[in-house]
């Protein structure tokens, strides 16, 4: 979670020496330009459920966080997925944050009257520039490069690596000052599955949230999503998509920890040579969300 930017300074005092009349007075120092890494007030990034906001560590400043992701429902049998996120977030310069993480996960069920149980380790760098900053354009825009490595070992199979690469876009704006904001998303996730040769697939994503702050630090949100997942690095060979849709809620619980959840249930999808309204072959039907940040 990006920390509140702060109000840059417009103006300085003009000083004058007593102890010469004569001496005419000092001139002022020029104001401090606004730049899109300063804000007169921040937006919360978890404020959005899935979705996140633009707003990046400011510089020198440091903070951690632990989440957890669920997803639930599967075509032909039950499988439970789970995944935690260690991350730290560090501004590395003015609109600049980087925020490495460890991964672990867990997959267990069974589909089709198999049983499935494999687990889950890897590393990421996640890589933030601001672009725009509300003050300046009216809307925040950031860019995010977001590699990642993971290996998997399935009961009873040969352990694989996988490679991920998340090239996003994060905006936001303020409709209502203080009350209501919004926030809009664009990503592309391209995989590369091992052993070699490697399986070479990608998830494209489009997601815009709502949130209205009820009260100090306490924020509801609503938000739709759609994803469609290819079996190439490019938009060919479609195999699938889905639609979901959620509530969300982030609290400000001190000034240095919040928390925030998010549900999204997938309201519509197909799988390519699949029967059915929604794509559980591809994608979860229920995805859950539960973070901890904490600033330092």
């Amino acid at each position: 979670m990006a920390p509140n930017h702060v109000v840059p300074i417009l103006a300085a005092l003009a000083w004058l020496s007593p102890a010469v009349a004569a001496d005419p007075p000092s001139p002022s120092p020029a104001p401090q330009a606004a730049s899109a890494c300063t804000e007169s007030a921040g937006i919360p990034t978890d404020a959005f459920g899935f979705t996140s906001g633009s707003d990046v560590a400011v510089k020198g400043s440091f903070g951690t966080s632990l989440s957890y992701g669920g997803g639930f429902g599967a075509r032909d049998g039950r499988m439970p997925l789970h995944a935690l996120q260690l991350q730290g977030s560090y501004g590395l310069a003015p609109c600049l944050e980087i925020g490495p993480y460890l991964l672990g996960g867990h997959a267990g069920g069974r589909i089709a009257g198999a049983g499935i149980d494999a687990t889950s380790g890897g590393a990421g760098i996640e890589m933030k520039y601001r672009l725009l900053g509300r003050d300046l354009h009216g809307i925040g825009l950031t860019a995010v490069v977001d590699p990642s490595v993971t290996r998997t070992d399935p009961s009873g199979a040969v352990p694989f690596t996988g490679y991920n690469t998340g090239l996003r876009l994060y905006a936001d704006a303020a409709l209502l000052p203080g009350r209501l904001f919004a926030a809009l998303n664009l990503s592309q996730d391209l995989s590369w599955t091992g052993p070699s040769p490697y399986l070479r697939s990608s998830t494209l994503t489009l997601g815009g949230s709502l949130a209205w702050q009820v009260a100090d630090g306490l924020y509801l949100s609503a938000e739709a999503r759609h994803q469609r997942r290819y079996a190439t690095l490019g938009f060919d060979k479609e195999v699938g998509h889905a639609s979901f849709a959620g509530p969300g809620v982030f609290w400000q619980a001190t000034q240095a920890l919040a928390l925030s959840a998010a549900y999204n249930v997938q309201l519509a999808g197909h799988a390519r040579g699949v029967p059915g309204r929604i794509d559980v072959s591809n994608f979860s039907q229920h995805l859950v969300k539960v973070k901890a940040a904490y600033g330092f």
